[in-house]
């Protein structure tokens, strides 16, 4: 769109940023992707466009992705609504520097994988920067594919099963996240998954993944910041000391929540630098590890990223 970088430049004002939507809607058919209609706009605009713009506009709900029920929100997340959305859209823009960084411009990737999307919270973001046919979302919940699929028409999404292997062929995606999954699972499924992903990478992709942060255990003493939900981490970490004497000598921190049954891998996990770096960089180079990021304040960002043959 031609007129798209001026609205890099837009301020936070709402009458300006409807005069804007009008403007692309009425350049732009509803069937154009949205990678075509909104590139160039600002992060600031393209959150608005999300949240209040979508409330307002009939014609902009039938071209960005929905959101499932706030129970469903609740359940999954532990949060709802704007409050949810300014988190997954933290997630997105770190990811996506990340990715300008340390491989190269984010509209110039060629394939790209939300790990254990859930109802696909960030994925959504990412519409604007690449064409939808290269994002893909996969997870194990049947459910929140069934609502990825319905709520947002644009990307590809996938059920898996809960262990190895994914359906996707080797050396796939050139960036793979996973938020808040690597947060959950016991030390061997760990491994099993991290070599998963390694496997599905492209040589020179960028591997970000996010595991509970060391205040994340802090926080137990102060448990009614908790919240309580299914598989939640309410009765996590609850011998505090213990735990962060062994995240601090680069331990492994798991604190096991479902005992039996398919997801008995399933409970919070906390995974410190030293040990991504004795661990990790056997099939993967270690690029960063950032203990948290704007609304990420009880997750860090492991950044990995697969060697190219010979270089």
């Amino acid at each position: 769109m031609s007129d798209s970088p001026s609205y890099q430049d837009l301020s936070g004002d709402v009458v300006t940023y409807q005069a804007a939507l009008k403007m692309i809607l009425s350049d732009s058919s509803t069937d154009k992707p949205p990678n075509k209609m909104f590139s160039g706009i600002s992060d600031d605009f393209w959150f608005w466009l999300h949240t209040e713009g979508y409330r307002s506009s009939p014609v902009l709900q039938s071209i960005l992705p929905g959101m499932p029920d706030e129970n469903v929100q609740l359940m999954f997340t532990g949060n709802k609504g704007d409050l949810i959305l300014n988190e997954a859209f933290s997630a997105y823009k770190l990811f996506k520097n990340l990715y300008a960084s340390y491989v190269g411009p984010i509209d110039q990737c060629n394939s790209i994988l939300d790990f254990g999307c859930g109802w696909g919270r960030i994925i959504r973001f990412f519409i604007k920067d690449i064409a939808p046919s290269k994002l893909w979302g996969c997870d194990p919940v049947e459910e929140m594919i069934s609502i990825c699929k319905e709520q947002n028409r644009w990307c590809n999404f996938k059920t898996i099963d809960t262990k190895p292997p994914s359906p996707f062929q080797d050396e796939t995606f050139d960036l793979i996240y996973s938020f808040s999954v690597f947060s959950h699972l016991s030390e061997e499924m760990h491994k099993g998954l991290l070599a998963e992903l390694s496997r599905i990478l492209k040589p020179g992709g960028l591997l970000i993944v996010t595991t509970r942060s060391r205040n994340f255990i802090e926080r137990r003493k102060d448990p009614d910041s908790v919240h309580e939900g299914p598989r939640s981490g309410a009765s996590a970490f609850l011998n505090i000391q213990e735990c962060l004497s062994d995240y601090d000598a680069g331990r492994y921190c798991f604190s096991q929540l479902v005992h039996e049954g398919e997801w008995s891998y399933w409970g919070e996990a906390a995974i410190p630098k030293d040990y991504v770096v004795r661990h990790w960089t056997q099939a993967l180079t270690f690029v960063d590890y950032i203990d948290t990021y704007g609304e990420l304040v009880y997750q860090s960002i492991i950044v990995m990223r697969k060697p190219v043959a010979n270089l």
